[in-house]
């Protein structure tokens, strides 16, 4: 029987486009019946990730990661199962029933954050517009900012005082422990009091992809501390993976097939503001490969947009490291005049700096200026060549590697053979479990088990003498049983056995991988019916065998002549069986 809880997920399912959500973080074409696209859950350089619209999966054939709409929110953003359910469903128009929750402990940890942080966030941008705002309000505007772009990116002011925003939360079911959580407020450790982490400052909410406040920035306006305080490190929030305005920015990214990358909050919403919207910020000048992949979901191509001077060029030409080992095409524009993208294009204007961003110098161009300077030492130029080793070790595409090892061997004036050992050495000692192509892998199928399933699954009219003889016996992986057992069962009952509707009743992720990669195979009645045929008797020959060993094992133990007669004569029998099966 189905419970309300599994058919509210089909319906959710059935309302919402899989193409369409998992296409805000992937760029997908049609190819087929598919809808291919580089997949964001590894490096790779030919697209092998797969979405189906009318069964609503996806599946790599790189890395086997696969599963449903739900699967793909939770991997993609980190969200729990519920945040994904809840989200999808208002996309659909349905509001979650209220009479089960499934999240675990640390889910629930997650949720609580979110709702405080967007507690929090609704309460900073209403106090803007209010009397206790107007340090914030003055600071923005003064800063050039429309009333309409601080809408958009939800700017907001916290003032010193706390009870406000106390009062507020309680008002949105939201206490004091979720706040403490997110680290929008922080307990005494003497008094146990609360205090105001945010107190005094303009409040940039982080926004991910999917519309979640995730965390905080905050300047300071006046008087002593950081000038910027962000969120402490959260269920939810995570700095090395922060990228400011990728919510704002996503659409425009997959438009323009670019994303533009500076270093400052309002380098991000100045830009936007001139028209400038596929900009995003990391948090300063050192990347990571996360903050990498994230951006080559959306586009293969990035632009780092960086102030002019020396110091600042050094840090960034090593920071921009980790994303050459996200495969993306990397271009480098630097500033003039000691301008930062905010100052330029209010004095500029974005025609001009428009102009500068079509045409960035290459990576490799740009950290031969900002590492080499005039080099007139040896020494210079084997740190600078160092230095260049390290950066070519982490690109994972062998034909990528070897050519710019000769392409900068030669600007270096070094030898060929010697910048090949350099970079082949460093990979060496850098290897780690995860170096392969980056990523966590899916689980992978056990050979030929895939196909049976799809068989079975595509024309379950063939499989009922297989039922009856095997079962979920014939397969070998302990997931792939447990699969099986549900499809069988399903069968019986007369239930829809689609790999989507599996994974409704399967909430296993090993499970919904193997659903996807065996969903993956479109066979025709003729073939299904050899692969099923073929199941059962290689399940039939493998318990056959395992029957002839075992009475083997009986037979030498057997002392009684008698007893050890008959069981000769039930091996002959059974060897006999098996080599009708072997010779069908």
């Amino acid at each position: 029987m189905v419970d309300d809880f599994t058919t509210f997920k089909e319906n959710v399912k059935s309302r919402v486009d899989i193409v369409e959500v998992i296409g805000e973080f992937v760029e997908l074409k049609k190819r087929g019946v598919n809808y291919i696209g580089p997949c964001p859950f590894h490096n790779e350089t030919k697209p092998s990730f797969n979405v189906n619209r009318e069964r609503q999966f996806y599946h790599c054939f790189g890395c086997n990661k696969g599963g449903d709409v739900f699967s793909f929110l939770m991997d993609i953003t980190g969200m729990s199962f519920m945040e994904a359910l809840k989200q999808l469903a208002d996309r659909a128009g349905l509001k979650v029933p209220e009479t089960r929750f499934t999240g675990r402990e640390g889910a629930e940890k997650a949720d609580a954050v979110i709702a405080a942080n967007t507690a929090a966030a609704e309460y900073y941008h209403h106090t803007l517009y209010e009397a206790a705002g107007e340090p914030g309000m003055t600071y923005l505007l003064g800063r050039g900012l429309s009333k309409e772009t601080i809408r958009v990116f939800r700017l907001g002011y916290a003032p010193p005082e706390l009870s406000g925003l106390l009062a507020f939360a309680r008002g949105k079911s939201v206490g004091e422990e979720a706040l403490d959580a997110a680290g929008i407020i922080k307990k005494s450790s003497y008094s146990g009091a609360p205090f105001n982490r945010f107190g005094g400052r303009v409040i940039f909410p982080i926004i991910d992809q999917t519309a979640r406040i995730i965390g905080f920035g905050a300047r300071i306006l006046e008087g002593e501390g950081a000038k910027y305080v962000n969120s402490a490190e959260s269920p939810v929030y995570h700095k090395s993976t922060v990228l400011f305005g990728i919510y704002q920015a996503r659409a425009e990214i997959k438009r323009t097939r670019t994303a533009v990358v500076v270093e400052g909050y309002m380098d991000v919403i100045s830009l936007h503001q001139a028209g400038i919207k596929n900009v995003i910020a990391a948090s300063g000048t050192a990347f990571t490969v996360e903050q990498g992949r994230q951006i080559n979901r959306l586009s293969r191509n990035v632009t780092l947009l960086f102030d002019g001077d020396s110091a600042g060029m050094t840090a960034a030409a090593r920071g921009a490291d980790n994303l050459l080992a996200t495969d993306l095409a990397i271009g480098v524009v630097v500033l003039p005049g000691g301008h930062d993208p905010d100052s330029y294009v209010r004095e500029q204007g974005a025609e001009v700096l428009g102009e500068l961003l079509k045409n960035p110098m290459d990576i490799w161009e740009f950290k031969l200026k900002a590492l080499g300077g005039n080099i007139t030492e040896t020494e210079d130029r084997i740190k600078l060549s160092g230095e260049i080793a390290d950066s070519i070790s982490l690109i994972a595409d062998e034909i990528k590697r070897d050519v710019y090892i000769r392409d900068l061997s030669h600007k270096l004036g070094i030898d060929i053979n010697a910048m090949d050992k350099a970079v082949r050495g460093r990979i060496r000692r850098r290897r780690t479990p995860r170096a392969e192509g980056g990523g966590e892998r899916g689980e992978t199928c056990p050979p030929g088990e895939c196909e049976l399933l799809a068989s079975i699954v595509q024309y379950p009219v063939l499989a009922r003498n297989f039922m009856e003889e095997a079962g979920a016996k014939a397969f070998t992986h302990p997931v792939m049983k447990k699969i099986a057992e549900v499809v069988f069962h399903r069968i019986v009952e007369g239930l829809d056995i689609s790999p989507s509707s599996l994974m409704n009743v399967i909430s296993d992720r090993t499970a919904q991988e193997l659903i996807a990669a065996a969903g993956m195979f479109q066979l025709d009645e003729e073939a299904a019916g050899r692969l099923i045929d073929g199941g059962l008797r290689q399940h039939v020959v493998r318990e056959l065998s395992d029957e002839i060993a075992d009475i083997s094992r009986k037979i030498m133990q057997e002392s009684d002549m008698e007893k050890k007669s008959a069981l000769v004569k039930k091996q002959r029998d059974t060897f006999e069986r098996l080599q009708k099966y072997t010779k069908g």
